[in-house]
């Protein structure tokens, strides 16, 4: 965890130093490390903090409220919920996080492709889900629907519980996991592109149907996702971190490659971003430099 106290709303402090502590921040994140902002309240108001931290846990469908920054479209509530004030508040965070993260990490702002947006109003200990949808299990982020080829993926989240820290547990950044894990999920990813089913599948992906068709890279890190999360020996192995981010706080973690499980913790909200790959300063420690590094070919277009 590295604590940033010479960033405010308003930019760096001096401002003369905003180029070079903008580049040391991206470096940080890039080599595993959790930037942690303590107190950047003025990025909600208190009038929309309040609308989010009163949604109704029956109103929420899905694991999660996302909202879509581009089209404004919010997905995750019930029908006939209430959505337009939820939509107005979750669209606010997203124009200012955005804002504060273009000139936190300068250097990848002009490529970056920004994702949804998306608000965790649950409360995260105990929840019960489906092993590999569950979030207290140490694991790896990619997306089923939105693949990267190989572009990283910056989170940032904000804790708006007015008096409870969100508790994490992290591992060890991506370039410590083991060969032997790596090199299992290789081996799995390779038997199962020769099974008739996975050749039907990249078909119906050509012509347009199913999820959107991602690179070797992205089937690689979909199931490591699931390995992690189902590999007792993993979990019984990784070392474990426990992190507590106080309410108020803001945190950035590129998640593709800094384990991380949610044990505690209610009213989060997160922004994604897909950070291109050659935008990279450290680009020998992306998880994709490293899978092709061990796979000996090039697994992302």
């Amino acid at each position: 965890m590295i604590a940033i106290d010479d960033f405010t709303t308003d930019g760096w402090r001096p401002p003369e130093a905003a180029e070079a502590r903008a580049k040391a921040c991206c470096e940080q994140l890039e080599r595993g490390g959790i930037l942690l902002l303590r107190d950047l309240s003025l990025i909600l108001s208190g009038a929309d903090q309040e609308i989010l931290t009163n949604v109704p846990p029956k109103a929420v469908a899905h694991k999660n409220i996302a909202y879509e920054p581009i089209s404004g479209a919010l997905r995750g509530l019930h029908r006939g919920v209430e959505a337009e004030a939820i939509a107005g508040a979750m669209a606010h965070y997203a124009d200012r996080i955005v804002a504060l993260c273009a000139k936190l990490l300068a250097p990848y702002a002009g490529a970056w492709r920004v994702e949804l947006s998306s608000f965790r109003p649950l409360e995260e200990h105990d929840r019960r889900l489906p092993r590999r949808q569950r979030n207290d299990l140490l694991h790896i982020d990619s997306f089923p629907a939105r693949p990267t080829n190989g572009a990283r993926i910056l989170r940032c989240f904000t804790n708006i519980h007015p008096s409870r820290p969100r508790v994490w547990t992290t591992s060890g950044p991506f370039g410590t996991l083991s060969d032997e894990l790596l090199i299992a999920n290789l081996d799995q990813l390779t038997r199962r592109a020769r099974s008739p089913w996975s050749r039907l599948a990249r078909q119906v992906r050509r012509f347009g149907g199913g999820s959107p068709a991602g690179s070797s890279y992205d089937e690689f890190m979909l199931s490591l996702h699931d390995r992690m999360k189902t590999d007792a020996r993993y979990d019984a192995t990784a070392p474990k971190f426990r992190q507590e981010f106080p309410p108020g706080a803001t945190w950035l973690v590129f998640t593709d490659a800094v384990p991380h499980a949610v044990m505690e913790g209610q009213f989060a909200l997160e922004q994604t971003f897909f950070v291109q790959r050659d935008t990279l300063l450290v680009p020998s420690q992306a998880p994709v430099a490293i899978i092709e590094r061990l796979a000996g070919r090039q697994m992302a277009v």
